[in-house]
């Protein structure tokens, strides 16, 4: 009995202890802010330490080590090849860094991105702060890291999020003047100058979500004198995008411009249809959670709801909306990862709706909330429990890498990838050099070399010289069959 009187009174410290552990963290007055930071922070990390490099990841450092490696940094080259069917910011930055820490790795490109992910949560919170409360503005930057098109490249850097925040970073700084009662040329001038450097991300097209949504919230508003500084901001940025197209122009680049803004497709009626139905409804779900206040906060700023808050409601409404609207009528193909910049616009509509129908609307709240809470726990268990648990299932690519670098023991020197493999991210974890080259250049190899290529390629490269011996090394998964081989010249 004694034993048993010992042991519950133990519990009940313990339990006691707890509960002022909890009353004093809830009594604590953490600012907003340090909430978001540590919100990133979950979700981050230590998936941004044990994912390898997936979907365009490689090719972001594959530029970044065109850049620094071999000194291509005007005309992008992607391991000997010219790749210039855009400017590459988010490589650029890469390389930079990668100047600084002794080489591009993984995260030359994972901290600037994930750095930039972090700057548009901070931006959504400042926005919504000062017609809230902290919790809603918290919520609101939360919309931006749970948001599925965001959330499923949260550690991969790629350059939408990029272009996103810097475009945001615009809109962010035109919303501080307009709020505070004037924009002035200084402003608009530092607009610009974000506008231009995601014009050199990913191109100048993305630029539609502020240009036509700031524009559209100008002329409603009769802002006429914002309209200097608003060509001016604009003048920037095209001018600079413009400047690197000039400089980099060679024979045949156009074609390749338009192909890379889906201008070229030459699809049928149908399969357009087919293509932006597709997209309208994948819409629907990657823009979650802003997608399912959308209608009802257009419909709430038609009645001129929420008088406090609807100036700033309908500028995010005109920039997340109207460059959507240009993706469902553009005439080539669209993928729903064009119309990232969206988001933190919709972000900050849920952080103000969160708060002002909470107590109205609380099945629609209650909504909203379910998506973001379901969303932000599947990235932490991802990020904390499943990818810890089977870390060789989510770094294939660095696995594949160092087969190759095994094989490079035997066949020292240059690393050749046919033009053609989809390999870029087990590439990236490739010590230089390497290269990329035509089957026609690798038939035509001089000395003994290690060569990544397709079954089907290694077939045509046997074809094109009969008397070339290849040996085998070993065999890379994925579909097709990509085999490394050592090429043996006559």
């Amino acid at each position: 009995m004694p034993q048993a009187a010992s042991s519950t009174a133990i519990t009940e410290l313990v339990w006691t202890w707890f509960l002022r552990q909890v009353d004093r963290f809830r009594g604590a007055d953490i600012p907003g802010w340090v909430w978001v930071v540590l919100l990133w922070a979950l979700m981050a990390f230590p998936a941004a330490s044990l994912r390898g490099t997936h979907y365009e990841e490689g090719t972001v450092i594959g530029l970044a080590r065109g850049a620094l490696e071999d000194g291509h940094w005007l005309a992008p080259y992607l391991y000997g090849g010219r790749f210039v069917e855009r400017p590459v910011l988010l490589s650029w930055m890469a390389a930079a860094l990668g100047g600084v820490t002794g080489g591009v790795g993984i995260w030359s490109a994972r901290l600037p991105h994930l750095l930039l992910l972090l700057a548009g949560g901070l931006m959504v919170y400042n926005l919504v702060l000062p017609h809230t409360r902290k919790a809603p503005a918290v919520f609101g930057a939360l919309c931006w890291f749970a948001c599925p098109m965001v959330a499923q490249k949260f550690v991969t850097a790629e350059p939408d999020v990029t272009l996103s925040v810097l475009m945001f970073g615009g809109f962010f700084l035109w919303w501080r003047g307009v709020s505070g009662g004037r924009v002035t040329l200084l402003r608009w001038t530092c607009i610009g100058v974000l506008l231009a450097l995601s014009g050199l991300t990913k191109g100048p097209q993305p630029l539609a979500f502020f240009g036509l949504g700031v524009g559209a919230y100008i002329l409603i508003k009769r802002r006429w004198s914002d309209v200097p500084g608003f060509i001016l901001a604009n003048a920037i940025a095209a001018l600079s995008a413009a400047g690197w197209y000039g400089m980099v122009m060679a024979s045949g680049d156009v074609q390749g411009w338009l192909a890379h803004s889906r201008l070229a497709d030459s699809m049928t009626l149908q399969q357009w249809a087919r293509d932006h139905l597709d997209f309208a409804l994948s819409m629907i779900v990657e823009w979650a959670p802003g997608s399912l206040l959308l209608v009802p906060a257009i419909v709430a700023i038609a009645r001129r709801e929420l008088p406090e808050d609807r100036d700033l409601m309908l500028a995010a409404m005109l920039y997340a909306t109207l460059g959507a609207l240009v993706l469902l009528l553009w005439p080539g193909g669209v993928a729903t990862r064009y119309a990232m910049p969206g988001n933190l616009g919709l972000a900050v509509i849920c952080g103000i709706l969160f708060d002002r129908w909470w107590f109205s609307r609380p099945w629609l709240i209650a909504m909203t909330n379910t998506v973001v809470v379901a969303v932000s726990a599947a990235l932490v268990i991802l990020g904390w429990v499943v990818i810890p648990a089977s870390p060789d299932t989510f770094r294939q690519s660095k696995i594949e890498a160092q087969v190759i670098a095994g094989a490079r023991t035997l066949v020292p020197g240059v690393v050749y990838a046919s033009e053609a493999t989809s390999k870029m991210n087990v590439l990236a974890y490739v010590p230089a050099p390497v290269r990329r080259a035509p089957l026609a250049e690798l038939a035509k190899l001089a000395t003994p070399a290690l060569a990544v290529v397709s079954v089907a390629e290694l077939a045509a490269l046997r074809a094109a010289n009969p008397a070339l011996a290849v040996v085998g090394h070993a065999q890379l998964r994925g579909h097709p069959a990509v085999m490394v081989v050592e090429i043996r010249p006559n």
